[in-house]
């Protein structure tokens, strides 16, 4: 099929139902939760299976981090061990929560692998939270254990001191209730056998929502495993895509490396990085944080061919790489953005500049598994301001108005998805799964968009009151919560401003109490302690009187906002 075909919706869907008759991605209609879905018939059934079905790449190196290497086998049999030791050791049994939180260290992936093999549910927790928070999503999840490495540790220290932990690459004499990982998990050639459905729960994972405290996002093993087939697909179409021999839509490289530097937490660390890889037989390199030199440094040292990171980080590579140009990343050949919105002008500049290193985009959320639209390549760049297309036969997107009701191709409305990738729901909260998730399986993303004709999606707005910063999503009433707290704040009032390098910023408008004053610096050293750094507003602006108001009696947000972007000389 030529790309000016794949390009219409009809096109893709055309060949999707080609290419689905049998094999590895052939589908089939089955009813799950109450609704009927596109299910891959031959994939694995359970993590379980999906992480064993990885064995057929043969020995291979699986991760790389710093002068580490492990090969996938050497992998599964470390996480075997620890698997062994949850269920020996702590008595964890099916169903039963385990929290972990640390760098982008080979343990996050053991710990993964581990939970979910024995079908106990893993509960990945945000690495920059600070104790209070990492203390709400232990006890929110009723995680019975918490792995976890010196920085989460030394957070933790003074709260929950019942739960035991594991620590990783620390010295754990001075913790409590604390032993360390490589002294107590032994490599192991089997897994405890566990009977694992499908449908069985897998991993919460925590988003900011815009009602204050973070939503556990509950997904079962077939909802995790969906999305990244579902991208092994979509890449086995684009290589059945002729094109005018220049325009390429989806780089396949024969020895697959990706660099993960996007944090493991986030579906776009855990998913595309980690659980695609393992359909592909990828390796993966682990930076402990990010550096854009670094990176084109491990880029040239392991032969990465391909990046999927928020937009800032993709583009932090390219100027990187212009600044050191003594730095070899020609084996670079496919350098994606996601968790946020991708400029064009960013998008088309790569186009010129880079023409070897293939632009791709993603949209999704912690709620769909990441699963949404993608685009890459000459799709993109004929459509560089779109979020892509959903996968064919797998992913449904419609745009709704406030009823519900679907709107007109080309016009504005919510952004609904439906997939067997989506959630089963929001942990001990069903007033919150009712709302956003419906009984027909579409769920509501908060996102303001539209569809063309070609069935490519174009996100406008937000509904929700959440600031994405580098990525990060930032829920503006937890902050402006924890900002009521202290004793000089009235109250306040919490948005986002334009940011040429992380998309948006966080601002706040602060009402003082009567005969109070503060500073800005007292304000960020106040919240240092309760909320991650990330959290905190970089632009502050303080008044005596109250905030301004609109006719309900809320805050002018809106005002507020396009007041401060006024002042900062930002629009």
């Amino acid at each position: 099929m030529h790309i000016s075909e794949f390009a219409k919706k009809e096109g893709r869907e055309a060949l999707a139902k080609e290419q689905s008759k049998e094999g590895l991605f052939e589908l089939k209609k089955q009813t799950i939760r109450g609704n009927e879905y596109n299910v891959f018939v031959n994939v694995p059934q359970n993590l379980y299976e999906y992480f064993q079905f990885a064995l057929i790449h043969g020995e291979w190196d699986f991760l790389a981090y710093e002068d580490e290497s492990y090969k996938y086998q050497e992998v599964l049999n470390i996480s075997a061990g620890l698997s062994r030791l949850l269920v020996d050791k702590y008595e964890i049994n099916k169903g039963d929560s385990v929290a972990f939180s640390m760098r982008n260290y080979p343990e996050w992936i053991y710990s993964y692998i581990a939970v979910t093999s024995i079908g106990a549910i893993a509960v990945p927790l945000n690495s920059w939270w600070q104790g209070e928070e990492l203390e709400y999503g232990i006890n929110h999840s009723e995680s019975k254990v918490f792995i976890a490495d010196d920085e989460r540790l030394q957070r933790l220290e003074g709260r929950i001191k019942e739960i035991p932990r594991i620590g990783v690459r620390c010295d754990v004499s001075g913790f409590t209730n604390t032993v360390s990982f490589d002294e107590v998990v032994q490599p192991k050639d089997s897994f405890p056998q566990v009977e694992i459905h499908p449908e069985d729960d897998a991993s919460v994972m925590y988003t900011s929502g815009s009602t204050g405290y973070p939503k556990g996002v509950v997904t079962t093993h077939r909802s995790i495993i969906n999305t990244p087939v579902a991208w092994a697909f979509l890449a086995n179409l684009a290589s059945n895509i002729e094109t005018d021999g220049t325009t390429q839509v989806f780089a396949q490289p024969d020895s697959p490396c990706t660099l993960a530097a996007v944090p493991l937490f986030h579906v776009t660390g855990s998913h595309s990085n980690f659980l695609l890889s393992l359909v592909s037989g990828t390796r993966i390199v682990l930076m402990y944080k990010w550096d854009p030199v670094k990176a084109i440094e491990l880029i040239e040292k392991y032969k990465v061919t391909s990046f999927s990171g928020v937009p800032t980080m993709a583009q932090d590579i390219l100027k990187a790489s212009k600044k050191n140009p003594n730095r070899d990343i020609s084996s670079l050949v496919s350098l994606g953005g996601g968790g946020a919105a991708r400029p064009p002008e960013q998008i088309l500049a790569q186009e010129k500049e880079h023409p070897t290193k293939i632009a791709g985009v993603g949209y999704g959320l912690t709620e769909t598994n990441a699963g949404g639209t993608n685009a890459s390549g000459k799709l993109l760049y004929d459509k560089p301001d779109t979020a892509g297309f959903p996968t064919p036969l797998i992913h449904e997107i419609k745009i709704i108005d406030d009823k519900g009701n679907e709107v007109p191709t080309g016009e504005k409305g919510e952004v609904a998805i439906k997939s067997v990738s989506n959630f089963r729901c929001y942990l001990k909260d069903e007033e919150a799964t009712n709302e956003l998730l419906d009984s027909e399986g579409w769920f509501r993303s908060g996102d303001i968009g539209c569809l063309d004709e070609d069935g490519f999606l174009y996100i406008k707005d937000r509904i929700k009151d959440i600031v994405i910063r580098g990525g990060e999503n930032i829920a503006c009433l937890e902050i402006e919560a924890v900002m009521a707290e202290h004793p000089a704040i009235a109250e306040a009032s919490v948005f986002g401003v334009p940011d040429e390098r992380l998309g948006e910023s966080l601002a706040s408008r602060i009402a003082l109490n009567p005969g109070m004053t503060t500073t800005e610096e007292e304000i960020s050293s106040f919240l240092e302690k309760k909320i991650a750094k990330f959290k905190i507003p970089s632009r502050m602006w303080f008044q005596e009187e109250q905030l301004p108001r609109i006719a309900s009696g809320k805050t002018a947000k809106k005002q507020m906002r396009e007041e401060a972007i006024k002042e900062l000389g930002l629009g």
